[in-house]
């Protein structure tokens, strides 16, 4: 049953990033394309975070947010300058924009299903 909530929060997390993405650049991306990618950085980075913070489930709790932010900023900025020559990536507000609205939908849907204290 843990698993089925686990794949839960990322199926939903990723589509729900794939549509922030959507609307921020007015539909350029494909929506099942950005969501089965978001599922795989959710997967591989945001998951094994989210494994060691369900070992004491706090729903909604603030700590869990930064922490989800913090990771996903790291993220964000590793894949930025992988991908991107120029780098000037700390003036761009995508890498913030990205960071922050990722980090929460995931932080939301893992407080909606794994976070509880039980």
């Amino acid at each position: 049953m843990r698993v089925i909530r686990y794949l839960c929060v990322l199926v939903l997390s990723a589509m729900t990033g794939s549509l922030v993405m959507n609307i921020v650049y007015v539909g350029n991306i494909p929506f099942a394309f950005f969501s089965m990618i978001l599922f795989g950085f959710y997967s591989i980075f945001a998951t094994p975070v989210q494994v060691f913070l369900n070992r004491k489930p706090k729903r909604f709790h603030l700590k869990y947010l930064v922490i989800y932010i913090t990771c996903s900023f790291v993220v964000w900025f590793i894949f930025a300058v992988l991908t991107d020559k120029n780098i000037c990536l700390l003036k761009e507000y995508d890498i913030y924009l990205f960071s922050i609205s990722f980090a929460l939908i995931f932080w939301i849907w893992d407080s909606v299903f794994l976070q509880t204290a039980s």
